[in-house]
């Protein structure tokens, strides 16, 4: 069978993600994958439409097709796949409010257009039954291939703080300024370990700042001791697929999230990492990790361990493969 992957990008975070990481797994499978970058222009499009009757699947990562070259699409016989990792039916945090109705109506077209929904977490799965009844939980996945352990935690020295991120991210760094100074007053010695392209100017703790490259990905996130992943509680913040706190656990790196979205259900609490929703939550389980090695190195096996089970692309991969065989083209 054959499958059309239109993506935004080759260097799209999203897309590495919940499309090019896939593709090696795919063909094996028996799947021939054809990848180009989302349509932008009529001559594009016309070139995507010409595959209506040789692709057995077009899949859209993330955007929301206007109708037209979808219902051609769908005439040709083509069967749709709408992935969305994001809460893209909303307004962003930045935003003061997050109601954003030409957004939500273009998501239900989108969804109620699709054949199946591929949904990065639980909530973004039941905005998606609303339009669509065939929707699949196709969590953001992690190649363990890419992630080596971090090795057994350091008995001295300062306490690596670490959060990895794009600088849209940043102001939630921020925000958990108020118990990282808890923290310190209580005594503990950290530093705080950035890996981004831009940096915040300042932070109760010394900032180690590492510009971010793809390649380094792993070994960044290995030299933490502690994983920070903060996020607000909002409807677009509850989208989030935990890109951050997964690639910690999968550097066995035992983390403190914020109790939001997909990082509640990744989270057990006390086994594998810690949640946080409150200044006085974050600095007393931070400081729980930071004055505890043996702690540290409990939580992180079994963040490890939880990532390999449940969110690899090792484990998901095959659970790809077989939805897109499910859709292909009965033989005339």
């Amino acid at each position: 069978m054959k499958v059309l992957f239109l993506i935004q990008g080759r260097t799209h975070p999203a897309s590495r993600y919940r499309v090019l990481q896939y593709l090696e797994f795919l063909g094996p499978a028996g799947i021939d994958c054809e990848v180009r970058d989302y349509p932008r222009s009529i001559p594009a499009w016309i070139g995507v439409l010409r595959e209506r009757r040789r692709a057995d699947v077009i899949f859209f990562q993330k955007k929301r097709a206007p109708k037209w070259p979808v219902a051609r699409l769908k005439a040709g016989g083509a069967r749709i796949v709408y992935d969305v990792d994001d809460a893209v039916m909303f307004a962003s945090s930045r935003h003061e409010s997050p109601d954003a109705p030409a957004r939500m109506k273009r998501f239900e077209q989108m969804c109620a257009a699709s054949d199946h929904v591929t949904a990065g977490n639980r909530y973004l799965a039941d905005m998606a039954r609303r339009s669509c009844p065939a929707v699949t939980i196709l969590p953001t996945a992690m190649d363990m291939r890419k992630y080596a352990p971090r090795g057994p935690a350091r008995l001295s020295g300062p306490v690596v703080l670490g959060w990895i991120g794009g600088r849209k991210s940043l102001p939630f760094l921020k925000a958990i300024d108020p118990a990282l100074a808890k923290l310190k007053a209580a005594g503990v010695d950290a530093v705080l370990k950035v890996v981004c392209n831009e940096f915040p100017a300042e932070s109760p703790f010394p900032i180690e700042k590492k510009t971010w490259v793809e390649a380094e990905e792993g070994a960044d996130v290995a030299s933490f001791d502690i994983g920070l992943a903060p996020l607000p509680d909002d409807p677009w913040s509850r989208g989030k697929c935990a890109t951050k706190l997964l690639q910690c656990m999968a550097a066995r790196v035992p983390c403190v999230a914020s109790p939001v979205g997909a990082h509640a259900d990744i989270v057990k609490e006390g086994e594998n990492g810690f949640l946080a929703a409150t200044p006085d939550e974050w600095a007393e389980k931070l400081g729980r990790l930071a004055r505890d090695p043996a702690l540290r190195d409990c939580q992180g096996d079994a963040a490890r361990r939880t990532v390999a089970e449940e969110y690899s692309l090792q484990a998901h991969a095959p659970r790809l493969a077989a939805l897109l065989q499910s859709l292909r083209r009965a033989a005339p």
